[in-house]
C-alpha cells in the first residue's frame, strides 16, 4: 500500500584525539528506484566540507569528502520524505554474483548441514521464508555480540549475532537452495538504529525479507544500499591521519505520514 515516509538519521564520530586529513565515503542517502520514490531529502556534515555524490557499481549513491583541519567530532545528518509503494515496483535484472558465496556469506561445514537437514517447500517464495523462519528460529538476537567483520560462518557458529548476522546467515542459506539474494542496509520504520535485511530475488523483482524481525519488508523500509553483503556498502567508511580510540553514535526515526 502506497505511504509516505518521513525518515531522519544520524551519525557522530567522536576521537578521542583530534585527527586531520580525513576521507571518507558515506552511503547514506537512499536512491529512487521502482517502488521507492524520494520527494525531498538533505545531507548536513559537521566539520561543513564539500562533497561529490557518485554512484558504485551496485547503483549505491556514495558521498565523497575529505576533511583537512584537525577534528575531534564528525557528524552527518539525513532528512527527508520518501513514498514507498511495492506495486510500483518492476522487473529488474539480477546479476549472477548474487546467487554466489561473497566474503561474508561463505557456507561452513556446519551451515552446509543445517541446510541439508532443513525440509524446504518447492516454489521459491515459499521457500525464501522457510529460511527466514528457519534463521530466526536458530540465531538468538544479542546486541553487542558481534562486530562488523563478523562472518556469516561465524555468527552461525556462535548461534547469536545482530541484523547484519541474521542477513549474512540467511544469505548463505539462500544462495545453497539457489535463490539469487543481496544484502540492504536501511531505516525500518520506528526509531533506534539502521538495520539490515535482505532482498530475494522471486519471479523476475526484488522483494524485501527480514529474518531479524521474521517478516516481509513492506512499504514501512526504507532501502539505503544494497550489495553482496554488507562489505560492498556501508554507510560510512574512511580513513585519516592520527592514532586515536572512536566511537560511534547513530540514531534514527521513520513515520508513516498519517
Amino acid at each position: 500500500m502506497s505511504c509516505v515516509l518521513h525518515f531522519f538519521y544520524d551519525t557522530l564520530l567522536e576521537f578521542a584525539q583530534p585527527v586531520r586529513a580525513h576521507a571518507f565515503v558515506l552511503r547514506c542517502l537512499p536512491p529512487s528506484f521502482s517502488g521507492q520514490e524520494i520527494l525531498d531529502v538533505s545531507l548536513d556534515l559537521k566539520p561543513r566540507v564539500p562533497y561529490a555524490l557518485q554512484k558504485d557499481s551496485f547503483g549505491n549513491l556514495l558521498e565523497i569528502g575529505r576533511i583537512e583541519a584537525p577534528h575531534s567530532r564528525f557528524r552527518y545528518t539525513v532528512r527527508g520524505s520518501v513514498r514507498r509503494d511495492d506495486s510500483r515496483k518492476r522487473p529488474a535484472p539480477c546479476p549472477a554474483l548474487f546467487s554466489l558465496p561473497s566474503p561474508y556469506t561463505r557456507e561452513s561445514a556446519a551451515m552446509r548441514a543445517f541446510f541439508e537437514g532443513l525440509s524446504l517447500p518447492d516454489t521459491p517464495k515459499a521457500r525464501a521464508w522457510a529460511l527466514s523462519e528457519a534463521v530466526r528460529g536458530y540465531l538468538e538476537y544479542v546486541p553487542g555480540s558481534t562486530g562488523v567483520a563478523t562472518t556469516a560462518a561465524e555468527a552461525f557458529s556462535a548461534g547469536r549475532g545482530v541484523c547484519q548476522d541474521f542477513a549474512h546467515v540467511y544469505l548463505a542459506l539462500a544462495r545453497c537452495a539457489g535463490l539469487s539474494a543481496r544484502y540492504v542496509n536501511g531505516l525500518p520504520e520506528g526509531e533506534g538504529e539502521s538495520h539490515a535485511w535482505c532482498e530475494v530475488w522471486l519471479d523476475g523483482i526484488w522483494t524485501g525479507i527480514d529474518p531479524t524481525r521474521g517478516q516481509w519488508a513492506d512499504e514501512g523500509y526504507l532501502r539505503l544500499n544494497t550489495g553482496r553483503d554488507f562489505g560492498d556498502c556501508p554507510m560510512e567508511r574512511g580513513v585519516f591521519l592520527g592514532s586515536t580510540a572512536q566511537t560511534q553514535t547513530v540514531f534514527m526515526r521513520v513515520r508513516r505520514e498519517a
